[in-house]
C-alpha cells in the first residue's frame, strides 16, 4: 500500500514526481474552488448580507468559504495517517526530522512568495508592523477581526494549519500512551477532544451570545473539531481493514450513499450559517467514501477525473492567489459587475495563476522532499522507484 493515504487500486495523479490520490486531491479542488466561488459571489455583491443572503441559492454560493474546513479535515486525515498506522497496526516508525521539513518545505516557500509579492504591489510596500506579524504567521493574535485578513484574507487558515503541524506528533504520542493499542480508546479519547473543541466554538461563535473574537474564531483549539474528524477517518479505516463490519457488504457500502448525506448535511450549513460546525461530519463523509473500503459509484469516479485532480494539486496555489487577483480585478474599471462576469474573468485567471506558482514556486520545493523520503519509512520490500513515492504527508 502507498503513502497517498488512499485505498490501493484508486487512480492516482502526479504531483512534482510523487504519486498523491486523483481522489483526495479533486477534494482538494472541490474545497479551493468552493472558496474562490465564495469569494467571487461576495465580492460581485460587496459582502451585502440583504443582497446574498436571500435564496438557497445564494447562500450555496456565499458559503463556498465553508470549504476552508473540508481542507482541515484533510489535514486531520492524511497527517494523522501514518502516525496512527504507527500506533495501532504494526506500521513504520516516523521520522520526525522528515516530518518538519516535509511540512515546511510544502507550506512555507509558497507562503512567503505570496506575503512578499502582495505587500510590495498591494500594501504599497507594506509596514514594518505587517511585515513582522504576517512573516512571523501572528496575524491570528488579534482581537480585530479586520485585522487577520487586512494582506490576504485566507492566510488566516495557514497559521491554524501550522499549529496542527507542530502539535500533531504530540498529540499522536500522548493519545497511544492513553490508548494503549486500542483504536476503541483511542477514538473515544480523539472524539471528547473533538467535542471539547465543538463546545469552545460553538458557544463563541455559532451560539450568537455575543461579539465573536478572533482570538478563538482563528485559533486551533476552536477549530480541533475539523482536525479531530479527519483523525477519527483514519482510525475507522485501520478499524475496518482489521475487521470488516457486516454492513460494508450491504447497501450501507456504498460509497454514494455516504456522499448523499454529506450532501444532506452541506445543504443544512447553506441554509443557515450557525450550523457551520456541520461542515465536519459532512467533510468526514466525503473523506471516508474516498478512503474506507466502500463501493464505488459514478461520483467516485468523477472524483477521480485527472483535470480535476490536477486542480487539487495546484489548489495551494489557487487558494493564496486567488484573493489578491479578485482584489486587483476590484481595483480596475473593467471589473465584471455581476457574479457570473466575474467568474468567469476571475476562475480562469487565477487557475492560470495557479498553475504558473505550482510550476515555477511549488515544485522546485517540493522536489527537495525526494531526497530523504517520505516521513514514515518503508521496510525495503515495499520500495518503489523513487519517482514512484507517494509522499506520507500532503494535508493543506
Amino acid at each position: 500500500m502507498g503513502e497517498s493515504g488512499d485505498r490501493p487500486g484508486a487512480r492516482v495523479v502526479e504531483q512534482a514526481g510523487e504519486l498523491r490520490s486523483a481522489r483526495l486531491e479533486s477534494l482538494r479542488a472541490v474545497a479551493a474552488l468552493a472558496v474562490l466561488v465564495g469569494h467571487v459571489f461576495g465580492q460581485a455583491h460587496g459582502y451585502r448580507a440583504e443582497e446574498t443572503l436571500g435564496t438557497l441559492g445564494d447562500r450555496i454560493l456565499l458559503g463556498g468559504g465553508f470549504g476552508v474546513f473540508l481542507f482541515f479535515i484533510l489535514s486531520g486525515y492524511l497527517l494523522f495517517w501514518p502516525f496512527a498506522r504507527r500506533d495501532y497496526d504494526g506500521g513504520p516508525p516516523i521520522d520526525l526530522g522528515r516530518y518538519a521539513r516535509n511540512r515546511a518545505l510544502r507550506i512555507l516557500p509558497l507562503y512567503y512568495v505570496v506575503l512578499v509579492v502582495v505587500l510590495i504591489f498591494t500594501e504599497s510596500g507594506g509596514t514594518a508592523n505587517q511585515w513582522l506579524t504576517w512573516a512571523t504567521f501572528s496575524e491570528n493574535f488579534t482581537t480585530d477581526r479586520s485585522d487577520v485578513v487586512e494582506v490576504n484574507g485566507v492566510m488566516w487558515s495557514l497559521v491554524i494549519e501550522i499549529h496542527f503541524y507542530i502539535l500533531l506528533p504530540l498529540v499522536a504520542y500522548g493519545l497511544a500512551r492513553l490508548a494503549r493499542g486500542s483504536l476503541a480508546r483511542a477514538a473515544a479519547l480523539l472524539g471528547a477532544v473533538g467535542l471539547a473543541s465543538f463546545v469552545l466554538r460553538y458557544i463563541t461563535l455559532y451560539d450568537d451570545a455575543g461579539p465573536i473574537s478572533p482570538l478563538v474564531d482563528y485559533s486551533l483549539p476552536s477549530t480541533f473539531m475539523f482536525f479531530a474528524a479527519g483523525m477519527l477517518v483514519a482510525l475507522l479505516r485501520i478499524a475496518w481493514q482489521r475487521n470488516p463490519p457486516a454492513f460494508i457488504r450491504g447497501p450501507l457500502a456504498s460509497a454514494e450513499l455516504w456522499i448523499a448525506a454529506s450532501a444532506v448535511l452541506w445543504l443544512l450549513l447553506f441554509d443557515e450559517y450557525s450550523r457551520g460546525w456541520l461542515a465536519a461530519p459532512a467533510s468526514a463523509l466525503l473523506v471516508g467514501a474516498c478512503v474506507l473500503p466502500l463501493r464505488p459509484g459514478p461520483v467516485i469516479r468523477l472524483l477521480e477525473w485527472k483535470a480535476l485532480a490536477f486542480v487539487g494539486v495546484i489548489s495551494y496555489s489557487l487558494y493564496l492567489w486567488h484573493v489578491p487577483i479578485l482584489e486587483q480585478l476590484g481595483e480596475t474599471s473593467w471589473e465584471p459587475e455581476s457574479f457570473p462576469g466575474l467568474l468567469l474573468l476571475g476562475l480562469p485567471l487565477s487557475l492560470l495563476v495557479a498553475a504558473l506558482s505550482y510550476r515555477f514556486v511549488e515544485t522546485p520545493f517540493l522536489k527537495l522532499r525526494r531526497r530523504w523520503g517520505a516521513t514514515a519509512a518503508r521496510p525495503a520490500s515495499e520500495e518503489e522507484p523513487p519517482r514512484r513515492q507517494a509522499a506520507a504527508y500532503e494535508g493543506g
